[in-house]
């Protein structure tokens, strides 16, 4: 009975974490560039449970019975790293990834994703795909939140005010006709090993040698030049109908766990009150 106890817990405690999982996507969904988590749940390691005695039936040592379940957890979420929809802003700052144009690759039958490089104030390079820039005081190009947009050999660039073009492949022309560089755009085919940090930050968590590089040096890219589009922002890849459902879903699954711990408790408390009487 108590076991009961704890297997309808871990599900409301995997629900709850689910629906905060949701709840934040729902919040996100206008934000640019957001990517919504999605929860997994799994179950704990299932207990073999054996029979041990004598008897006809044991002379091998043991009998099988079943297997025992302990109730489940919910992962950490997982980013999904579908591209949004292109919002057209007129913005010559608001730039978007062209994610969804880039070929699959045949030997893993795997489309990669791409992404804008910064550097934070503390010196290190993150990624992110918001593409919502800004020009400061000094001309350089930063995020909303003041991180730095770094350029191809991951410095800042100088735009030195918001009259510039960007092409397709990144190269930026400023008001006089001048080169200021290209943008560094990264690309990565397992864009999971990409861990959120806040403030629409990504850091790589996976190994070194898998980090994202720029698109110039991955030869599956060589005849791909569309990677980013001026004057339009990518929004978030939350489907609002789709979390509003899964919401609902999950809040049934937490108060169907929350009845069984309720009819448990009716159960010990009628075998105390009742039972223990006699």
């Amino acid at each position: 009975m108590f076991r009961g106890l704890y297997t309808a817990t871990s599900g409301m405690m995997a629900h709850n974490r689910k629906q905060q999982v949701l709840t934040n996507n729902l919040s996100n969904a206008n934000t640019p560039g957001f990517k919504q988590d999605q929860t997994v749940l799994r179950a704990f390691p299932a207990q073999l449970l054996s029979a041990m005695g004598k008897g006809t039936a044991m002379q091998s040592g043991s009998q099988k019975i079943g297997v025992l379940n302990t109730g489940v957890y919910a992962q950490e979420g997982i980013p999904s790293f579908a591209q949004g929809a292109l919002k057209e802003t007129g913005n010559s700052t608001d730039i978007s990834l062209m994610s969804d144009l880039l070929p699959v690759n045949p030997a893993t039958d795997q489309k990669g994703t791409t992404m804008f490089a910064v550097r934070t104030e503390a010196g290190e390079v993150r990624y992110t795909q918001n593409g919502q820039f800004a020009v400061d005081q000094n001309g350089v190009l930063r995020t909303s939140d003041g991180h730095t947009v770094l350029g191809r050999d991951l410095t800042p660039i100088n735009v030195i005010s918001k009259e510039f073009t960007v092409q397709d492949d990144g190269q930026i022309t400023l008001k006089n006709g001048n080169n200021a560089g290209n943008l560094w755009i990264g690309y990565t085919e397992t864009p999971e090993q990409l861990v959120k940090e806040g403030q629409g930050l990504l850091r790589w968590e996976g190994i070194e040698a898998d980090a994202p590089q720029s698109v110039e040096d991955v030869p599956l890219l060589n005849n791909s030049a569309s990677f980013v589009k001026q004057g339009y922002i990518e929004q978030s890849n939350v489907d609002l109908t789709t979390t509003m459902t899964e919401m609902m879903s999950t809040y049934r699954g937490f108060e169907s766990n929350q009845k069984v711990i309720q009819a448990y408790d009716r159960s010990m408390e009628k075998a105390v009150n009742e039972i223990g009487r006699i």
